[in-house]
């Protein structure tokens, strides 16, 4: 594996590139298909495609992503239930299967692959929950079962783990307790454990939840060296529409591409990175 990520937390090179961009690649090499997240080739295809132009050293799979696409599939349940129907479904399975492994296989000797999972309470509100009805033994119940679902790729190449998180009414100490069954996995696979924070005020209900490196995808680079432990940042939507990105003499710079710049003006930002 190439294991970018691991070489730049050892201090064996100073700097890191790592986007996210599912979205802009389903809709720049994709054109938005229909079939995106059912046909795990044109999927993996798409990724490696985009890649090509924005030189990212680490590509992602986004659970979140698939598991938004398929939501209907929950429609009809409550609680955790919701998230089993998911993960119980075939064509999905069979889709997260295909599509990781041939990211695994066709990227991993180039680039980090590695698994994006949404928070247990982002994935439950996101497929039509209550925040008011989590409780610890919900998010426990949800940490476990996607903790199956990660065991299926333990003989891939996959570099690391991303767990996301947003702001939302869940108990952030619970949550973080919770997860601690993903952080264990993680560690017994030997991938990266990181945690993507949709705002840097999270951390300070995380505490409890070591991560290898935190990803903060909205704030300045600037502000990079104020938070405590490794942490990427910088590629905010400033950056993107044009901000200057300081030198520094090591950095991971992180964030999402966006969808409503020019993809000729995406081309141009990323170079101005070289």
């Amino acid at each position: 594996m190439a294991a970018w990520v691991k070489t730049w937390l050892a201090g064996e090179s100073q700097q890191l590139r790592w986007l996210a961009f599912e979205d802009y690649a389903r809709q720049v090499f994709a054109n938005n298909h229909p079939a995106w997240h059912t046909e795990p080739m044109r999927y993996a295809a798409g990724l490696a495609d985009a890649n090509k132009v924005l030189g990212s050293q680490v590509v992602s799979f986004d659970f979140g992503a698939v598991f938004a696409t398929h939501g209907k599939l929950a429609a009809e349940c409550e609680g955790v239930e919701r998230i089993t129907a998911l993960l119980d479904d075939a064509a999905l399975k069979a889709f997260c299967a295909d599509a990781i492994g041939a990211m695994a296989h066709q990227l991993s000797a180039k680039v980090d692959v590695v698994l994006q999972l949404p928070s247990p309470s982002a994935l439950l509100i996101s497929l039509g929950e209550d925040a008011a009805n989590i409780d610890f033994d919900m998010l426990d119940d949800a940490a476990t079962a996607l903790a199956e679902l990660l065991r299926g790729f333990a003989e891939l190449p996959i570099a690391g783990l991303v767990l996301a998180f947003t702001d939302n009414a869940a108990d952030l100490g619970d949550e973080g307790e919770a997860c601690e069954v993903l952080q264990g996995l993680a560690g017994h696979y030997d991938w990266l454990f990181a945690l993507r924070l949709e705002s840097a005020e999270l951390s300070e209900g995380l505490e409890g939840l070591e991560a290898d490196i935190r990803l903060l995808p909205t704030i300045d680079a600037a502000e990079l060296d104020e938070q405590d432990g490794p942490t990427g940042g910088g590629l905010n939507s400033a950056f993107w529409r044009g901000s200057d990105f300081p030198s520094a003499e090591r950095i991971c710079r992180y964030g999402d591409v966006p969808v409503d710049v020019d993809p000729k003006e995406i081309v141009e930002r990323v170079a101005s990175l070289n």
